[in-house]
């Protein structure tokens, strides 16, 4: 059985992986009623949820009346979906200025700078009170915010540069780090993201999760890391 601090760690990756959970907010239009919907999301420097939201959607004026929400991610695979992971969250979804956290967002999901840029979208943040975590039989646990949520050590610039350096001289180690995460690498694949303990790959239009062999904290560490990835068999 994992430990309290795997389970934290696989709960993590998961949250960092994801890519899109089922928002629930409180129905502003049938009182006392929840409201689920799906969305993207990407995780900002201090390693919470971002989101871009239509001001017209159900969702998005459910949480202008109130911010509390639940968020929830769960593993993809095949078979009994209760074996498979799954992180539920309470917290509040509130509207922030981008800054530049609105061009991490748009490297990962490119198709909505327009909807930003035109149709009047805007970005919120999740805001989480607690995790509940499942990772499948008699693993159920709660998690303080501060013990799941992880801010990224690497600061935007050198994130840039190591994302530059792979995409520019190292694509076929980028193919060999899906490929031995069990995803073929079956066309060309770029780097878009890298923080304390894992790397966000793009294949085709699909965003896939990478853990890494340890964690980082500094350009140093993530070239060791990322050498040593590429010749690990």
């Amino acid at each position: 059985m994992q430990t309290g601090d795997e389970q934290a760690e696989r709960a993590w990756q998961l949250l960092a992986g994801a890519f899109h959970a089922v928002l629930s907010t409180h129905s502003h239009e049938h009182e006392g009623y929840p409201f689920g919907s799906v969305v993207p999301y990407v995780l900002d420097p201090d390693g919470l949820p971002l989101m871009l939201l239509s001001h017209l959607s159900q969702h998005t004026r459910n949480l202008d009346a109130d911010p509390r929400c639940g968020l929830t991610v769960s593993e993809p695979g095949n078979g009994d979906v209760q074996q498979l992971g799954r992180l539920s969250a309470i917290g509040d979804v509130l509207p922030v200025a981008p800054a530049a956290d609105a061009d991490r967002y748009f490297n990962y999901f490119p198709h909505t700078r327009p909807y930003y840029e035109q149709l009047g979208f805007r970005f919120y943040r999740f805001n989480p009170r607690r995790f509940h975590w499942n990772g499948g039989f008699a693993t159920a646990r709660w998690f303080s915010a501060d013990r799941l949520v992880r801010a990224n050590p690497l600061p935007r610039e050198v994130q840039a540069r190591i994302v530059a350096h792979m995409n520019q001289d190292h694509g076929d180690a980028l193919s060999r780090y899906l490929s031995r995460s069990g995803i073929p690498a079956d066309s060309a694949v770029v780097m878009i993201g890298i923080d304390a303990l894992g790397m966000d790959l793009r294949m085709d239009k699909t965003l896939h999760r990478v853990p890494l062999l340890r964690p980082i904290a500094s350009a140093d560490e993530a070239r060791e890391v990322l050498v040593e990835m590429a010749v690990t068999q």
